[in-house]
Order: structure tokens, then C-alpha cells, then sequence
């Protein structure tokens, strides 16, 4: 009934609040009748297939859905980068069902905040992309896997922070799946399709840094969200600071999961990008990462020098066949984008190759200040692509006949 109380059980008590004259808002602001204190009122519902509320009959897909998100947002908890749902109330109206969701008040979402333009500086990417990380990690910790990021899913409380609110496509990591059946006898959550690898034991916590990775580029370049690369125009590299972040990004995305950072780790490396060289975030990255991101930021030097030949004419026959040393000379913006990219003086093209050859002999070793996974955890002992380390060794101790050939590294950075 419109005007009435709703009484939900929290932590802190029970919390009193008049129903929402419009009863069709997915969120309403609304207060408790005792102390005052503000909520945002979330409604989940699983109509049928025709939206009536008379008529048909709500599939047990949709439900399923609703209850797997309002359980997800309960169990998040409480977390400075996360929306607090303080509680859960069944609210049942012809052939609705709906669950309401009593929730920390929050100012506005992402997708308001980007209306107006559809990028964002690099310094605030960075921040919100740390905040973002803080909220991965805690929902790594307790076993879930958030599934991706849409702008609307994401809020800014009243403290300043971005949070996670949309738990509609999370999932349960592979070892809390089994924890939750055993406690509850639910079925098991469906990975989303982005989310998994070759195999359903792809479904791991790097899943979630990748698809963090995609959507913060695609703030930064301005692009849709989806592309499944760093597309960024060469131009926006003189800019160290986007440099930098565009260096990050590229190791959040890195092709093979076990070579990204932990949300974690994440975190830590957004916050202290705007005081850290790029060499030295190169130096942190795996090998293959460090020589995947040098033949990024030399494309980028090599299509702005075309850019630049075209508007000016020169007698440079042709700009691909370069070597870095001439590449520079081409003008100031190029010497600015290899220089952000961390490929300064100091940069010795004579490490090319052995950087190749060191990423092709056994397990790269880890980077500086991050942890060893411990080989007694069954979980931790798997990479994201469910192979154990054991194996993944003996298959690069022995390589297989019809693995493709290496290319050359100097060709391939340009460094002839």
C-alpha cells in the first residue's frame, strides 16, 4: 500500500521507513521514521515476460537473478568503496516480485558524471580507478567475482568516494562456489560470458582486473567500452601523465592472466602513478608485458611522425623502416611520446634481445615488492588458466614443435 511503513532488519536494528509514492522507481530516497537518518530505497523486480502485473508468469531465470543480486549486495558488506545495503524486504504485487533493498544514500552515479563529456582527465581516472581497485579486493577476499563495470553501477557516496552498487553479473570465485552450496544448497552462479577465459577455469580474480582495465581505457580515450584494447591516439601521449596511466592499463590487460597485477596491487600503482617514473612501472611489468608496451609506445611515435609528414612534407622516404635513433630527430612531440613511455636515453636497444630470451626460458620471476603466491594453496597454485605451476613449467622447459616461431625483437620495436 502506497504511504505505509516498511520495516527492515539491519545490524543496527530494526529501520523504519514510508514506502516511495512511486512504487515503479528502481531507486528512492527515503528516511527513517525515528531517527531521520537518509537511504536509498532499491527495488529489484522480475516482472513477466509481458511486464503486467496480472498476466503471465515470472520465469525462474529472472527470479533467480533478483535473489543472486540482492544475496551478492548483502553479502559485500560494509566497505568504503562499496554501497552498504543495511538490509532486505520481499515485496510481492500481483505477478512482481520484487525485492527492495534499504541502502547507503549516494549523490550521483558515473554515467551523470560523464554526460558532459566523454573522457575524463587522467588524474581523475586514476583516482577513481584506485577506489575502484579497493572494491575489487575486498570482494576478492570474500570469494566474488563483481563481472564487469558499467558507469551507471557506480556511485559516488556522500564521503567523496566512488563505490560498486551493480552486483547484477557478479559470481562466486571457484573455491567460496563450493563454501556457499555447502552452506546454503544454492545454485551455483552462471560466470559471465566476459568474465571467462578458454575454459570456465579462467573464472578467477585477474577476470575482474582485465575487464577494470578495459573500462577505465575506455574513459580515457574517450571510446565505447568493449574494444578489448588500449586504442588512444598517439597525440595524447606528449602527455606524461596519461602516459603513464596508458603504461598501467596496458598491464592490467595484459593477454595472459597470471601476468596482471592483483586488484591489490592495483590499487597501490593507480595511487602512487602521478609520482612514478615510467621506467620505472616498466621495470615492475613481466618481460612480456615490458616489450609488448615498447612496441605500443613505438607505433604511437612511428603514426605520430606520419601524422606530422603528412601535414609537413619531408624527404623521409619511409618513416616504418626508422631506426629509434633517426625516429627521435623527427621532431619534438615524438621524442616526448617515447620519453613518457619510459624509452628515454637511458633506453639500450641492445636489451631487446635478451629480454626475449630471458620471457622464453623458465617462470619469470616476480617483480619487486609483490608477494610469492604460496605453492601449498590449491587456489593460488593454478593460474588463471586452471594449469598448475608444475605444469606450466615442464611446458616451457619443453616447448612443443609447433610452437610459432619468435620474432625478431629488434624488427619488431624498430631498433635496426
Amino acid at each position: 500500500m502506497v504511504g505505509s511503513e516498511l520495516r527492515f532488519a539491519t545490524d543496527e536494528g530494526a529501520v523504519l521507513v514510508h514506502q516511495p509514492h512511486r512504487q515503479d522507481a528502481q531507486r528512492s530516497r527515503v528516511h527513517c521514521t525515528v531517527s531521520g537518518a537518509a537511504f536509498d530505497l532499491w527495488r529489484l523486480s522480475a516482472a513477466p515476460p509481458g511486464g503486467g502485473r496480472t498476466a503471465g508468469l515470472v520465469s525462474l531465470e529472472a527470479l533467480e537473478a533478483v535473489q543472486r543480486e540482492a544475496d551478492f549486495a548483502q553479502r559485500a558488506g560494509r566497505h568504503p568503496n562499496i554501497v552498504r545495503c543495511h538490509g532486505v524486504l520481499v515485496q510481492n504485487e500481483g505477478a512482481v516480485h520484487s525485492k527492495l533493498l534499504l541502502c547507503e544514500p549516494c549523490v550521483f552515479d558515473l554515467a551523470t558524471h560523464t554526460a558532459s563529456s566523454s573522457s575524463l582527465p587522467s588524474r581523475e581516472v586514476s583516482d577513481l580507478g584506485q577506489e575502484l581497485a579497493f572494491g575489487l579486493g575486498h570482494l576478492h577476499n570474500l570469494g566474488i567475482l563483481y563481472g564487469g563495470f558499467d558507469a551507471s553501477g557506480i556511485f559516488r557516496g556522500h564521503d567523496g568516494l566512488w563505490k560498486l552498487r551493480d552486483f547484477c553479473r557478479a559470481a562466486l570465485l571457484p573455491v567460496a562456489a563450493s563454501e556457499w552450496r555447502a552452506r546454503s544448497h544454492a545454485r551455483p552462479q552462471e560466470a559471465p560470458p566476459e568474465a571467462r577465459g578458454s575454459t570456465d577455469d579462467a573464472l578467477k580474480p585477474e577476470a575482474d582486473v582485465w575487464m577494470l582495465g578495459s573500462f577505465l581505457s575506455s574513459l580515457v580515450s574517450g571510446l565505447p567500452q568493449g574494444t578489448g584494447a588500449l586504442a588512444i591516439a598517439p597525440q595524447q601521449l606528449v602527455d606524461a601523465a596519461v602516459a603513464r596511466l596508458c603504461l598501467l592499463l596496458q598491464w592490467l590487460m595484459a593477454e595472459a592472466p597470471e601476468e596482471r597485477p592483483c586488484a591489490g596491487e592495483a590499487a597501490a600503482l593507480l595511487g602512487a602513478l602521478t609520482f612514478t617514473p615510467p621506467q620505472e612501472i616498466l621495470a615492475e611489468m613481466p618481460l612480456r608485458e615490458q616489450r609488448r608496451v615498447c612496441s605500443m609506445a613505438v607505433a604511437a611515435a612511428r603514426q605520430r611522425a606520419v601524422d606530422l609528414a603528412v601535414a609537413q612534407p619531408s624527404d623521409i622516404a619511409d618513416i616504418a623502416e626508422l631506426p629509434l635513433e633517426r625516429l627521435r630527430v623527427l621532431g619534438e612531440e615524438i621524442n616526448q611520446i617515447l620519453d613518457n613511455c619510459g624509452m628515454d636515453v637511458a633506453f639500450r636497444p641492445d636489451n631487446a634481445p635478451e629480454l626475449e630470451a630471458q620471457a622464453d626460458q623458465a617462470v619469470p620471476t616476480p617483480c619487486a615488492g609483490f608477494r610469492q603466491k604460496p605453492a601449498d594453496i590449491a587456489d593460488a597454485s593454478t593460474n588463471a588458466s586452471g594449469m598448475s605451476d608444475e605444469l606450466s613449467e615442464s611446458k616451457l622447459a619443453s616447448p612443443s614443435k609447433s610452437a610459432p616461431k619468435k620474432a625478431d625483437s629488434t624488427d619488431l620495436l624498430g631498433l635496426t
